[in-house]
C-alpha cells in the first residue's frame, strides 16, 4: 500500500472506513463521571483506608450525576437552566473542601459547566433582546424577530438537546451536523450584518462545539537546535567612512521567555569590534585647545568595544518581531607623532610641563567620552538597520507558512485556523484547528482537551482531537481534484510471502470497471487461498464522519456505503441464497465501523506500526444485498432471509479481523514516536515525539 501515497490512503479510508469505530456515545460529562469513578475505585482497593465520609460523598456524587443526566434529557430550557444552576451550586459546595480528589472533581465540573452556562445566557440575552425591541408596523421586521426566537428555541435548541441526549455515536454526529448548520448560519449572518447578541451566541457555540483540535508543546531542549542561533558574524563592517573589524565571541545564552503573544526567546553572544578612527586628527583640530596640540603632534586613535549583544525574538501569528539590546565596554588606543618643523614649539611646551606623553594623555581623556558615545550610538543605529533587514527577510520566508492577519498557518495541504502561539521558559505552545486548505465543511473539536493532558510530556506532546481532524481532512481530500476524479477503488490481497513487507501483499487500483473487477475475482478464486481476495469499494457521495465512542474505540460512519465482494465458490451456482451470481453488492445509507487500535513506536528492526482490530460492523437497518452475475446493471436484490444470513457472515468475517499496518512512509524529519496514548472517549489522543537528530527539521530557522 506504500505505492498509493498519502492521498490515496486518505481516499481509501474515506471509502472503506478503514481505521474507524463507534457505538455507544460517552455522555458529555464523561470526565466528571470518570473522576467520580476514580475516587470510588480508590476506596474499593484491597487494604485501602476506610473513608469515614464515604456514605455522604456517594450520595453527593449520585445527586451530581443525576443533575447532569437531567440536563441532557429535559425538554424545557427553563428546566435545563435549573439543572445547570443545581450543578453550579454543587461546584460551589466543593470549593470549601481541601480534599484533593474533590478539588479535581470540582475542576472537571467547572470545565463542563463553564461553556454551557455561557451558551445558555447567550441564548437568553438574545431572546430577551428581541422581545424587548419596540413594536414596528413593518411585518417583515416582526417576521425576522420571530425567526430569531424560533432559531434559538427550535433550530438550535433541538440540536443541543439531541446532542446532549444522544446514546449512540450516530445520534451524536447527526446532532452535531445540525449544530454546525446553526453555527454556520450565525457565521454568515455575523459577517454580513454583525449584531452583538448574535456574535455572542456564535462565540458561545464555538467555545462548546468548535474548539481547537490541536494543542502542541515542545520543550526547550527540543526547540533549541532550531531557535538557538548566532547573533554576530565575524568580518569587516563599512559604515560612514570607517571600517570596523568585528570578531564574534562565544554564545552566552539562549532561552525561552514567558509570552502569551507569541513564541518569545532570546540569543546572547559576545563580540569585539575594533575601529580605527581615521579622521581623529581632524576631530582634535576642531577643539580650540586641541588645535594647539595638533600643531605639534599628529594623533591617531582606535576604538575597541567588547560587548554583549542580546536579540529577543517574538514569533506571532502575524510575523516575527526582533529587538536588540547591548552591553558595551568601550576603550581606545591613542598614539601621537611629532609634526615636522615644530620642534621649537614642542620645546617651549615641554618647559611648561606639557611634554608629548602629557599632551597625548590629555587628548585621550578629552576624546574617550565622545568616542564611547559615538560607539554606542552607531552600534544602536547599525543594529536597528540590521535587525530591520533580518526581520523583513525572515518574515518573507515564514510568510509561506503564516497567513498574516488571519491567525492561521498553512503546511502543504493543511490549514491551522485560530492559531495561537505561546511560550514559557520550559516549552513553546501551539494551538488551533487543523483543517484541509480551501475546503468546506471543516469542523473543530466538540469536547475540550482532557485535564490529564494539561501537563505536557518531555520532547514534543501533540494532543489531537482525532475525530474532528479525520473528518475535516477526509472531507477536504474528497473535495480535491485527485479525489474528485476517482469513483471506486479495487483492493486485491495477495498470497503472503514469508518475510516480505506487508505492503507487497496488497494492490489497490482506482476506477476499475466491472469487467476488470470480475477478472480479478476469478483470478483470486483460482489461487485457492483464503488470503487472496478482490473487493471493489465505491467512493461515497457524502464523506464519512469520525468520532470516539464510550469505550475509547474509533468510529467511522460511512455514508452512501457500497462494497462488492466475491460470492463464495460453492454459492456461485445459486440456491437457497439467490440466483447464480459472482459478486455480492452490499449497500447502506450509513454503515458503522468500530475499531480498536494501538500505535507501537519504531524499533531498530521495525517501523512505526498501527495495530488493532475491527471491533464491530453495523451496516444499519436500511442495508441491502444484491447479487450480480455477469452484468452489474442487472443486480438482483436478495430476499430478507438470505440478506440476514449473508450479512451475518460478512459481519462475522469483519469483526475481530486484525489490522497491522507498518507506517513506513511516516517521515518525521529528526523525530521519532515515543508513545501514543489510548484514544479518550472525548476523542482526544496524545502523540509523544522525541528528537533523534540535533539538526532542525527542514524549514525556516
Amino acid at each position: 500500500m506504500q505505492r498509493l501515497g498519502v492521498g490515496r490512503w486518505i481516499l481509501a479510508m474515506g471509502m472503506m472506513g478503514i481505521g474507524l469505530g463507534a457505538a455507544p456515545a460517552a455522555p458529555s460529562f464523561y470526565a466528571v463521571e470518570q473522576q467520580i469513578g476514580k475516587i470510588r475505585e480508590t476506596w474499593a482497593k484491597p487494604g485501602a483506608v476506610a473513608q469515614p465520609n464515604a456514605q455522604g460523598w456517594n450520595a453527593f456524587f449520585d445527586a451530581l450525576v443525576g443533575e447532569l443526566k437531567n440536563y441532557s434529557v429535559l425538554p424545557s430550557e427553563n428546566d435545563r437552566l435549573a439543572a445547570l444552576n443545581s450543578a453550579y451550586q454543587m461546584s460551589v459546595a466543593l470549593k470549601g473542601t481541601t480534599w484533593i480528589p474533590a478539588a479535581e472533581l470540582r475542576e472537571e465540573l467547572r470545565a463542563w459547566l463553564r461553556p454551557r452556562v455561557r451558551l445558555a445566557w447567550a441564548e437568553r440575552r438574545l431572546v430577551d433582546r428581541v422581545k424587548g425591541l419596540p413594536q414596528v408596523p413593518d411585518p417583515s421586521v416582526q417576521q425576522n424577530r420571530e425567526r430569531w426566537v424560533k432559531f434559538v428555541g427550535t433550530s438550535l435548541g433541538d440540536a443541543l438537546r439531541q446532542y446532549e441526549g444522544a446514546n449512540t455515536v450516530s445520534q451524536r454526529q447527526l446532532a452535531l451536523k445540525h449544530l454546525y448548520t446553526a453555527l454556520n448560519s450565525l457565521h454568515a449572518n455575523n459577517q454580513s450584518r454583525p449584531w452583538v447578541p448574535s456574535v455572542e451566541l456564535q462565540a458561545a457555540l464555538d467555545d462548546l462545539y468548535n474548539v481547537p483540535n490541536l494543542d502542541l508543546s515542545a520543550d526547550a531542549s527540543t526547540v533549541a537546535p532550531a531557535l538557538s542561533a548566532d547573533v554576530v558574524q565575524s568580518g569587516p563592517i563599512y559604515r560612514k567612512g570607517y571600517v570596523s573589524q568585528v570578531t564574534a565571541g562565544p554564545k552566552t545564552g539562549f532561552g525561552l521567555l514567558s509570552s502569551d503573544e507569541g513564541i518569545a526567546f532570546y540569543n546572547s553572544q559576545l563580540a569585539t569590534s575594533v575601529t580605527p578612527i581615521t579622521d581623529f586628527q581632524n576631530q582634535v583640530q576642531q577643539d580650540r585647545r586641541g588645535r594647539r596640540a595638533a600643531n605639534l603632534y599628529y594623533f591617531t586613535a582606535t576604538s575597541m568595544d567588547q560587548s554583549q549583544i542580546t536579540v529577543t525574538a517574538v514569533l506571532t501569528p502575524n510575523g516575527l518581531r526582533l529587538g536588540p539590546e547591548y552591553q558595551h565596554n568601550v576603550s581606545a588606543m591613542f598614539s601621537s607623532f611629532q609634526q615636522p618643523g615644530k620642534g621649537l614649539g614642542r620645546f617651549f611646551a615641554s618647559l611648561l610641563g606639557f611634554n608629548q606623553a602629557r599632551i597625548e594623555k590629555q587628548v585621550a581623556e578629552g576624546a574617550i567620552g565622545k568616542i564611547a558615545e559615538n560607539v554606542v550610538r552607531e552600534a544602536a543605529e547599525l543594529g536597528g538597520e540590521r535587525i530591520a533587514e533580518a526581520q523583513a527577510q525572515k518574515n518573507a520566508q515564514i510568510a509561506q507558512y503564516l497567513l498574516f492577519g488571519r491567525n492561521a498557518a498553512t503546511i502543504r495541504n493543511l490549514l491551522i485556523t485560530g492559531l495561537t502561539l505561546r511560550s514559557r521558559p520550559e516549552n513553546v505552545l501551539l494551538g488551533g484547528r487543523i483543517q484541509w486548505l480551501n475546503a468546506s465543511e471543516q469542523v473543530g473539536g466538540d469536547a475540550p482537551q482532557p485535564a490529564k493532558f494539561a501537563v505536557p510530556d518531555a520532547g514534543v506532546s501533540a494532543d489531537l482531537h482525532l475525530g474532528s481532524i479525520l473528518t475535516s481532512l477526509i472531507r477536504g481530500y474528497l473535495q480535491s481534484e485527485p479525489a474528485r476524479s476517482v469513483n471506486n477503488l479495487m483492493v486485491i490481497t495477495k498470497k503472503p510471502v514469508p518475510n516480505a513487507p506487508p505492503a507487497e501483499g496488497v494492490e489497490i487500483k482506482p476506477d476499475s470497471d466491472f469487467a476488470t473487477y470480475l477478472k480479478a475475482v476469478n483470478a483470486a478464486r483460482a489461487a485457492g487461498d483464503p488470503n487472496v481476495m478482490a473487493i471493489r469499494v465505491k467512493k461515497p457521495t457524502t464523506p464519512p464522519d469520525f468520532a470516539a465512542d464510550a469505550r475509547g474505540y474509533l468510529v467511522a460512519l460511512v455514508n452512501d456505503f457500497q462494497i462488492e465482494v466475491p460470492v463464495p465458490p460453492e454459492m456461485t451456482r445459486g440456491g437457497l441464497f439467490g440466483p447464480p451470481a459472482q459478486v455480492y453488492r452490499i449497500t447502506s445509507p450509513q454503515a458503522e465501523f468500530v475499531i480498536s487500535f494501538k500505535v507501537t513506536p519504531q524499533t531498530e528492526t521495525s517501523p512505526v506500526r498501527l495495530a488493532g482490530k475491527i471491533e464491530g460492523f453495523d451496516p444499519g437497518p436500511a442495508a441491502r444485498i444484491y447479487t450480480i452475475n455477469e452484468d452489474e446493471n442487472k443486480a438482483t436484490p436478495l430476499s430478507p432471509l438470505a440478506s440476514v444470513a449473508i450479512m451475518s457472515g460478512v459481519r462475522t468475517k469483519l469483526q475481530g479481523r486484525p489490522i497491522d499496518l507498518p507506517l513506513s512512509n511516516l517521515k518525521l524529519q529528526g523525530f521519532a514516536i515515543r508513545e501514543v496514548s489510548p484514544l479518550e472517549p472525548s476523542g482526544w489522543i496524545r502523540v509523544n515525539l522525541i528528537r533523534t537528530s540535533a539538526s532542525p527539521a527542514a524549514g525556516v530557522r
